[in-house]
């Protein structure tokens, strides 16, 4: 219900019509959660001699809480075979907001790859489901987890029909209702 049609312009975005109800993902709201991810998440140079230590105990926990929030924008990255950098930061900048800068990018690196093989051994809707049944019990999370790809969605300011059709399946396997998704994607 919520996936457009196949090479809708972004003009056309607005008035792009679904089976039962309008949806439009490029609201203010997910524009400036798309704009503060992508702002937040700019690649950093990295020293080279500084390496990565072992992780304490308080990343892995801040690791086990972001990781299917991670995984679902990954999903979302993924879904039109191109990982673009717009959607690379955009996913580091939430990774940086909620883990209030705890965790490094060898840890989205190696989210990317259990994602990615995840996803190539079982599927994206397998994997979605996996996520929404991590998610799915907390309403914040759901809710938290379909609007953090909505932002990925837009990252690279291109909303593909495979990524609005993932958007209905996240809103599924996350349990956030047609209409309830149509308050978060216009809230202010």
């Amino acid at each position: 219900m919520y996936y457009l049609q196949r090479g809708a312009s972004r003009r056309s975005l607005k008035n792009a019509s679904c089976e039962h109800m309008n949806l439009d993902i490029e609201t203010t709201t997910i524009q400036r959660l798309r704009d503060a991810l992508l702002e937040g998440g700019r690649a950093v140079p990295v020293d080279p001699a500084a390496g990565e230590a072992v992780m304490s105990s308080r990343e892995r926990a801040a690791l086990a809480r972001f990781a299917p929030f991670a995984e679902i924008m990954c999903l979302m990255m993924m879904i039109d075979q191109q990982e673009d950098v717009a959607e690379i930061d955009a996913i580091r900048g939430a990774m940086r907001l909620l883990t209030n800068d705890l965790l490094g990018d060898a840890a989205l690196e190696d989210i990317f790859r259990r994602c990615r093989a995840d996803a190539s051994e079982f599927g994206v809707e397998s994997c979605l489901q996996k996520i929404g049944a991590r998610v799915s019990a907390n309403r914040h999370d759901r809710e938290t987890a379909f609007s953090l790809a909505a932002a990925v969605a837009l990252a690279d300011e291109t909303l593909l029909a495979s990524e609005s059709k993932l958007m209905t399946s996240i809103a599924q396997w996350c349990g956030v209702s047609d209409k309830r998704a149509s308050v978060l994607l216009d809230q202010l």
